[in-house]
């Protein structure tokens, strides 16, 4: 999909708008994965990233399971895994994890927002007629008022609609009825409420 005169950041979002997820959400929880893909296939074996990673004492929960999905090499987790079980029984503490991956789709969240703080009316009318894309509440609300809030903010009319549609057609006396785009409303109610789930 073509949108003209845009940032690359700007191109990505509305690429997004065709999957029915938090653009936002997509965009940083994307860039922590590739940082970590990084750090799997090159970063493993720099001193400097893992010093990094020792002196911030790993990943968060979150990001763990992020990195035991990727399709690693065992010897890549096991070298970093023993630098950091190693660091944590010299010290007999774990202490405060400060997770990179974090950091990173933290910046990445924070450009995706300015991002659509600037984005332009047409492409975001066009983008939105074709796809599903949402925001989570969280970057909704981060959004000042608007033409963006306004188009994301009517989606959740729309949603709501949704759900009581298919409230509606759950009752035994509408099953019959053919399903429409309601069948998945909750899904997507659930990811308004929760981002990136």
């Amino acid at each position: 999909m073509l949108f003209g005169r845009l940032n690359g950041e700007q191109h990505a979002l509305l690429e997004l708008v065709a999957l029915p997820v938090c653009i936002v959400c997509a965009r940083a929880d994307e860039a922590g994965r590739r940082s970590l893909e990084g750090v799997l296939r090159d970063g493993v074996n720099d001193v400097g990233v893992r010093d990094d990673w020792r002196s911030r004492g790993g990943l968060c929960g979150r990001h763990w399971r992020v990195w035991r999905h990727l399709e690693s090499p065992p010897l890549s987790s096991a070298i970093l895994l023993e630098d950091l079980l190693g660091t944590y029984l010299e010290r007999d503490r774990r202490g405060e994890v400060r997770c990179p991956a974090c950091d990173v789709t933290e910046r990445a969240e924070a450009r995706a927002v300015t991002a659509l703080r600037r984005l332009p009316d047409a492409p975001l009318e066009r983008a939105l007629a074709d796809g599903p894309g949402l925001l989570c509440l969280r970057h909704l609300d981060a959004l000042p008022e608007g033409h963006v809030r306004s188009h994301f903010r009517s989606r959740l009319d729309e949603l709501l609609e949704h759900l009581r549609e298919q409230v509606r057609t759950s009752d035994h006396r509408f099953a019959a009825e053919r399903r429409g785009p309601h069948a998945d409303a909750w899904l997507r109610a659930l990811r308004v409420f929760g981002g990136d789930v």
